[in-house]
């Protein structure tokens, strides 16, 4: 949501009293009409002064309604911009992944409003498009290298190619690229018809044209040295700038200058003032207003009713000068009004989160995405200190508005209402007029539920690896095992000492058991690198808790530690109800394991959303650091002495099994809680 509103007319202009004015006019003509004569000089001094602020004013609303024009144009440019460059990254992302297909990079496009997605090698060569050749199709296709050539070279890895002409006559496109790690490049671009209308419907040239339609205007021009950029209706030429010293003189200085000139056999009033922007000229706005109403008062005046004319065009000068200001600001209104819309809805329909500040670091800007990432509403935080009213502490964006210094896509943790989100922040400033930093913005993006797949998939293919190394190792370990087991005890039975018998037997029935203890750790590891088919069934979660805390909650109380339980209600799920009880006793256990004295084990059930459920299981533990809770779900990872470390490797396991996965966050001293999620459906 932004939070500005442009400024209105006051009512009373609207509400000007016909009568009222007919009275004002008959006593000045009344009052002056002896005096017309001598007043003709100071008449025509005054209207030369209303038409000198009439120019102005229409200066100074096409001056600035082509700065803001050009402006809003450049952040459309911005904005497609970064959009374009997020999508390269992201097939980059999968092309480095080796996750790119055809397919896949046809989907892309679609979904994000792509036109084309080219990936070419290190010599220009296109490898890879979202776009076949149609039958038939007779155009040459285009080399890029020259365009490209930066990037191929390895002189940059982003390159705005902007806007150019495409291989089909009367298209146009506006492209970015980005370095390919192989070498290379990977260009996206959009059609860049909608971009070229937008700038037309609000260019200057629009604007000149619309103002120029009044019928009290005979020209608007804008000049350089060169000749005639931009002009209103039915001007085809004018007197070049290096021939005219006035117009020399006037593209030389800032200020707003003043002349009659004859144009088409007519006296016209012009203003004329250079159009600067960012401290470069552009060329000279020049414009023509006719002086139609001088050469009727002065007629009137000769035909001795000198008074009666300058009261009417005086009078109509004040309504002319009105009428003409109300146009331009209601011209201007809607071309700001458009523009506000547009990028309004652009914003509000980001996917990122976007908020802006202003110099008191209060913010002006906090859109959809920012209000759904942070839990609160835009008004209640609008017009409000940014550091007192927002959950987290956004160092980057305070650090542009105050030094200057922006970001690109910073990951950073923010804890937002007992939330650790995983962000990526990029800001940016704007100046005003003197160069000052004026505000500052920032992006955020969530990335939490990427990173958190990226773990499980990490996790999962490294588990699966381990498996399938166990598996190897068992079977090569079982013949040899089985051959010891059946040895001692043919020992045990079969052969007779002299001495020391009660000892031989006790070493070969220690043989023996140690032999089926191995043997059972074997059996794990097969378990593990062959997990049995699920057996799904309806299963209600909360019935399938509370049968396994029931199960641990004797040996719970022999070790002084209570299991509390809130269980919200859940949709029945389609589970393998015996494996996940399983993994529900593995992390119950541990949990109990980990509590030194006396604690607590909360069990808790959550609707995330309409598709996934939590259960969370907290315990009072001592906890575990950094480099313990990175190994806990490896394969033979323990922490306990007679630990095999297959427990929470199987639990990950069954739970992947799911469809699911399984989050953990501890500290030392404070604790463990861990999170399964399980999806609905």
């Amino acid at each position: 949501m932004i939070d500005t509103e442009p400024t209105q007319i006051p009512q009373k202009l609207k509400r000007l009293n016909p009568q009222f004015i007919l009275i004002i006019a008959l006593i000045l003509l009344l009052t002056l009409f002896g005096s017309a004569f001598f007043e003709l000089r100071q008449t025509r001094h005054e209207i030369h002064g209303i038409m000198e602020e009439e120019a102005a004013t229409l200066m100074a609303s096409i001056n600035q309604s082509g700065i803001n024009a050009i402006k809003a144009f450049d952040e459309i440019e911005r904005l497609v911009e970064d959009k374009l460059f997020s999508v390269a990254y992201f097939v980059k992302h999968l092309e480095d992944n080796g996750e790119l297909t055809p397919e896949l990079l046809d989907q892309i496009a679609a979904e994000n409003g792509v036109f084309r997605i080219n990936l070419f090698n290190a010599k220009g060569q296109k490898i890879l498009s979202n776009y076949e050749k149609p039958p038939g199709d007779s155009l040459s296709p285009r080399s890029p290298a020259v365009e490209l050539e930066p990037i191929l070279n390895g002189d940059t890895n982003e390159l705005i190619l902007g806007l150019k002409e495409s291989r089909h006559p009367g298209e146009n496109r506006f492209a970015v690229a980005i370095r390919r790690r192989k070498g290379g490049a990977i260009v996206t671009n959009i059609d860049a018809a909608e971009m070229l209308e937008f700038r037309k419907n609000v260019g200057i040239g629009r604007l000149m044209q619309n103002i120029s339609d009044y019928r009290g205007i005979e020209y608007i021009v804008l000049q350089d040295y060169d000749g005639i950029i931009l002009a209103s209706k039915g001007i085809s030429s004018l007197p070049s700038i290096a021939g005219d010293s006035f117009l020399t003189k006037a593209f030389e200085k800032d200020t707003l200058s003043f002349r009659f000139v004859d144009f088409q056999q007519n006296q016209i009033f012009e203003a004329v003032k250079p159009f600067q922007m960012d401290n470069q000229i552009l060329g000279l706005f020049r414009i023509g207003l006719k002086t139609d109403h001088l050469q009727q008062a002065e007629n009137r005046i000769q035909r001795r009713m000198i008074m009666m004319s300058f009261v009417l065009a005086f009078i109509l000068l004040i309504l002319l000068n009105f009428l003409t200001i109300n146009q331009n600001y209601r011209l201007i209104r809607e071309a700001y009004q458009r523009i506000r819309t547009y990028s309004r809805n652009i914003l509000e329909h980001m996917t990122d989160a976007v908020i802006a500040i202003n110099q008191k670091k209060e913010i002006t800007l906090f859109n959809a995405a920012a209000s759904q990432l942070f839990k609160i509403e835009p008004d209640q935080i609008l017009q409000k200190s940014a550091i007192q009213s927002l959950p987290a502490d956004i160092s980057a964006l305070y650090d542009a508005l105050e030094n200057g210094k922006t970001v690109r896509d910073l990951e950073q943790p923010l804890e937002i209402v007992n939330r650790r989100l995983i962000t990526a922040i990029s800001t940016s400033i704007l100046y005003n007029e003197k160069g000052e930093i004026d505000s500052a913005f920032a992006v955020i993006k969530d990335l939490t539920e990427k990173r958190n797949l990226e773990e499980t998939l990490q996790r999962k293919e490294k588990l699966t690896a381990m498996g399938q190394l166990a598996s190897g190792v068992a079977h090569e370990i079982r013949n040899p095992l089985n051959a010891i087991g059946v040895i001692s005890q043919r020992l045990n039975l079969e052969f007779k000492v002299k001495s020391e018998e009660e000892e031989y037997h006790e070493l070969t029935n220690l043989m023996v058991q140690e032999v089926r203890r191995i043997n059972q750790i074997i059996e794990q590891f097969l378990k593990f690198a062959r997990p049995p088919q699920l057996v799904l069934m309806p299963t209600n979660l909360v019935e399938l808790l509370e049968s396994t805390i029931s199960f641990i909650r004797s040996e719970a109380e022999a070790r002084n530690v209570k299991i509390l339980s809130d269980f919200q209600s859940i949709p029945v799920l389609l589970l393998d109800q015996n494996q996940i009880k399983q993994a529900l006793q593995n992390i119950l256990r541990n949990s109990l394991e980990a509590i030194e004295g006396s604690g607590t084990i909360e069990v808790r059930t959550i609707m995330i959303n309409s598709s996934e459920v939590a259960i969370e299981i907290i315990d009072s533990g001592e906890g575990m650091n950094k480099e313990t809770l990175s190994k806990i779900f490896n394969l033979y990872f323990t922490t306990k002495p007679k630990g095999t470390g297959l427990g929470l490797s199987l639990v990950h396991q069954i739970i992947s099994q799911h469809n699911g996965r399984i989050e953990v966050g501890s500290e030392p001293g404070q604790g463990t809680r861990f999170v399964i999620y399980l999806p609905i459906s």
